[in-house]
């Protein structure tokens, strides 16, 4: 099966899976329509398939940047609709927790603004579906989690510590675990735990 996983909530992030062979390529630095349509084009070029040889489609459905995760899920939205093919989705937490071998984890992304999104599994099973938190309260929580392993983003390196960053790894055991669970272009939907920011008031983070 050849499959196309896309991820945008923190940076820009493509896994191209052909037969056995995995192509990869990413920039942390943006998340914008400019870098993503010419990373796609060279993972396709560099596996010598076309946009029409995909079975799968699949997209990291946030919680992370507002922009990028609308420029992600249009993408593989159109991506869906041209080819008449299915996808699947995964949430970034869920993405994030991948960095670790199984077992219990606290898994947190960066939200900006000293806010964190966390979420918590035991391996396939989350315990605590993805929230937003102040950075304090994040790490409150890891504290009131003792034993469980710790995944970050890379910009929660230095506060947090743990297993960090998402890459390569990450993005092929979301393609192993999720590419069963199928849904229509149409039921693949952005996951947003927090307002964007013109509609935040004073008392949301």
């Amino acid at each position: 099966m050849n499959v196309l996983f896309i991820d945008t909530a923190c940076g820009t992030r493509a896994l191209l899976t052909v037969g056995n062979a995995e192509f990869y390529d990413e920039n942390d630095r943006n998340a914008g329509s400019e870098t993503l349509m010419p990373m796609i084009d060279g993972l396709l070029k560099n596996a010598g398939v076309k946009l029409a040889d995909i079975d799968l489609f699949g997209a990291c459905i946030g919680p992370g940047s507002f922009t990028g995760l609308r420029i992600g899920l249009a993408t593989v939205k159109a991506f869906c609709y041209c080819t008449d093919k299915p996808c699947f989705a995964v949430n970034n937490l869920r993405l994030c927790s991948y960095n670790n071998n199984g077992g219990k984890v606290v898994s947190i992304a960066d939200a900006g603004n000293k806010v964190c999104y966390v979420a918590s599994y035991d391996g396939d099973v989350e315990l605590d579906p993805p929230t937003c938190m102040t950075a304090d309260d994040a790490k409150a929580y890891v504290a009131a989690h003792d034993g469980y392993a710790v995944s970050v983003d890379k910009k929660l390196a230095d506060v947090f510590g743990g297993v960090v960053g998402v890459g390569k790894h990450e993005l092929s055991a979301a393609v192993r675990k999720h590419a069963d669970e199928t849904i229509d272009a149409k039921e693949l939907l952005p996951l947003y735990v927090r307002k964007a920011q013109p509609e935040r008031g004073a008392g949301d983070l």
